[in-house]
């Protein structure tokens, strides 16, 4: 999500910005097909009201290429509060320009070609764990599977945490992802409590 730095004359983008305060976070929320409804509606490039800012969203490769290379030019990003809570004021998500930048630049020498290598190893003992796995299963629903998969190398590449669904780390962590778009009400019950 981005949002102007400076408010211009500029005319608006179609769409509708909802109710007062919560616009259409809700519609937002409960639809996983709402941007492409807009988009069908309105057209590659909309406005709504999300987490309680207005927003225009920009669907598409030829959008996002203009957005990447104008980014803090037209725009900076403007993520949710619920999502700046979760991530935290120091992660690489909320950083601009410079620092944005060299931070960027170091975290890419684990998707180097030489570091991808050093993890075949790992992720083959994976794949040949699940594989076996699978096997004996008379019946596999794929995505929480490969969502599983996926967990578990992520961790022990990246926290060195052997085999983490089996411990409550997965719950966490879905309890977290679950919490980042959401609306940041601290109440028994709320996805982000």
């Amino acid at each position: 999500m981005t949002s102007t730095q400076s408010i211009t004359s500029l005319p608006l983008p179609p769409g509708k910005l909802g109710f007062a305060i919560i616009g259409e976070t809700i519609s937002f929320l409960r639809d996983p097909d709402f941007a492409d409804k807009r988009q069908k509606q309105y057209g590659s490039i909309f406005k709504t009201h999300l987490f309680g800012r207005p927003t225009v969203i920009m669907m598409g490769a030829e959008a996002n290429r203009f957005l990447f290379a104008n980014e803090n030019k037209y725009f900076i990003v403007a993520w949710p509060l619920s999502t700046r809570i979760l991530l935290g004021k120091g992660s690489l998500s909320m950083q601009l320009g410079d620092i944005h930048k060299s931070r960027r630049k170091i975290l890419s020498q684990a998707f180097q070609p030489r570091a991808l290598a050093g993890y075949a190893t790992t992720m083959e003992d994976f794949t040949h764990r699940y594989l076996h796995k699978w096997e004996q299963k008379s019946t596999l629903i794929w995505y929480p599977e490969l969502r599983k998969y996926t967990f578990d190398i992520a961790c022990k590449l990246l926290i060195g945490k052997q085999q983490a669904t089996d411990t409550n780390l997965e719950v966490l962590f879905e309890d977290w992802c679950n919490g980042l778009f959401t609306i940041p009400l601290r109440l028994p019950g709320t996805k982000f409590n």
